[in-house]
Parts: C-alpha cells; structure tokens; sequence
C-alpha cells in the first residue's frame, strides 16, 4: 500500500447520479505496540476503543496484514486474522483494533448514497454480517489502490471512478467467499467443462440431457447446477452462444442467411430466421440492415 495517508472530502451539494458518494479514503500501516487509531481523523471519525464510535456513512476497511478485533452492536466481539475485511454501517455502534502484538495495515473507503442504503434494505448487505474473509484478492487490493490515487489526485471524474470502485469492492467482498468455496465444489469442473463444450458445439445444435450423459451426470442435477454457477439453462446458454456466432456472421460477413443456416445446422433458412426473430424480435434481414 502507498504511506500512511487520511483524505476527507467535502461534499457535493447534490448526490451523484449513480446513487453514491465517497466521502474519503485513506491508508495506514499500525505496528506492534503502536496506538490506535491514528490521530490524523476529524473528531467525528476519530474515537477510542473504551467508547466506540457510531458514524453517518458506510465505510469498507481492508486489513491486508496483522490481526485484530472487531465489535459491533449487533455482533459480538471477534479476533480476526488478515487478509479480512469489514463494513461500518451508519448509524451503528462499532470499534475495532489491531492486536497489540501484531499490528496490522489497513485502507478504508467512506461512502454514502442510496446504492448502498438499497443493497442494506435488501439485505444484501447486513450490519449483522460485516466481516468478509476475502483472502488475498488482488482484484479487491486494486480497487482500493485505484480509489487511493483518485482520491489524492482529485483530477477530473475522480467521483465517478472512485464510486465505481467501491461498488466493484462490494461486489467482490460479498461474493469471493462464496466463489472460494463453490471452487472446490466438484461439481464446478463438469461445469466449466460443459460450457467449454457447448462453445465449442455452438455450430450445430445441442441435446442438454446428451451433453449431461457425456459429462456422467443426472441431468436434473446436472440442470440445476448449471443454472447456479451461470445463472441460466444449459439450453438458454448454448443458445445465446449460437445467436452471438450468428450475428457476428450476420454483421461482419457476406453470407446468405441460407448459407448461415446451413453452417449452423437449422433445418433450413426458415428455421433459423423463425428462430432469431424469437431471440432479437428482429429477421435476420432486418437485424443485418440495422446493424
């Protein structure tokens, strides 16, 4: 991380128009022994672990190295070993220290905005639920790096880059655990397995029961996993791989849409033009006079 730095910023008089707001960002680096937290934050961030503190904004704190303790209202006091990370919600009670022993080093992102506040109503953040075992991402790591040298640059659309940041942050946080541990799921492999398959297969049709078969798995299973990983059907998948292929064709080359037909294994020109129209609301005449 960059030296130790704190950067509070002032706030715009209207809210941005993607629903959030940083309100500063920094960085420090706390050896054993050391006090904590450091003296350079406002007294209305500043706070000592006797009383605790209870802030206005979110904040996300990325402990890379070290150990320490975090307490909230609604969770009880927990010894946490880095790499971590953790939300300070508004409105809530909290305090947090490294382990005299070992220190730690932290960056932190305030924020505030209705992005936020709607993935707090829809639980997808909770206060009950603020610490993230992240590891050692350095997609997580870049973020708060890119937010850090907007943030003392100040250049032009720092705002806008630096709000997208942190929602990349709260994507990944939330999200990596999970991806850890479905990564180790064997049924994760077939998956990968079958996409790879269906893209290499996306000239011609495709049975989805067959390709389970292939793979030795139940197809209800095999269906349902499929969906969790990519969010859709095995069916709806290989079909959006064709109709990409399709397009491509249609866009970039000089080919009939009977000749198109033939390449990609439709029973004739009819057939695939029936079925683009069901996928783009368009034929492929007028879908390649548009493009």
């Amino acid at each position: 991380m960059k030296s130790d730095f704190a950067i509070y910023l002032p706030q715009p008089e209207e809210p941005h128009a993607w629903g959030l707001d940083i309100t500063g960002a920094g960085s420090a680096t706390i050896a054993p022994k050391s006090a904590y937290p450091p003296e350079h934050h406002p007294s209305d961030h500043y706070f000592d672990w006797n009383h605790g503190r209870t802030l206005e904004v979110f904040q996300l704190i990325l402990i890379t190295n070290g150990s320490g303790t975090f307490e909230s209202e609604l969770m009880p006091p927990t010894t946490l070993s880095a790499p971590f990370l953790f939300i300070v919600f508004p409105g809530v009670w909290h305090r947090y220290r490294p382990t005299p022993e070992t220190g730690w080093q932290e960056s932190w992102v305030g924020f505030r905005g209705e992005f936020a506040q709607r993935l707090q109503e829809s639980g997808s953040l909770s206060p009950e639920r603020p610490v993230y075992a992240t590891g050692n991402s350095e997609m997580l790591l870049a973020q708060f790096q890119l937010i850090q040298d907007e943030v003392k640059s100040e250049a032009f659309g720092f705002r806008s880059i630096a709000a997208t940041a942190i929602m990349q942050i709260l994507a990944l946080s939330t999200h990596l655990p999970e991806r850890k541990e479905e990564e180790n799921h064997p049924m994760r492999k077939t998956i990968r397995r079958a996409c790879f398959l269906m893209r290499q297969r996306s000239g011609a049709p495709l049975c989805p029961e067959e390709l389970a078969a292939e793979l030795n798995t139940g197809y209800t299973y095999f269906r349902r996993m499929f969906r969790k990983y990519t969010g859709i059907s095995p069916k709806r998948y290989h079909s959006q791989l064709r109709l990409q292929r399709v397009k491509r064709l249609l866009r970039d080359s000089s080919s009939s849409v009977s000749e198109i037909a033939d390449k990609f294994g439709f029973a004739s020109p009819f057939h695939l033009s029936n079925w683009f129209k069901k996928e783009t609301g368009l034929s492929p005449r007028d879908w390649r006079q548009s493009a």
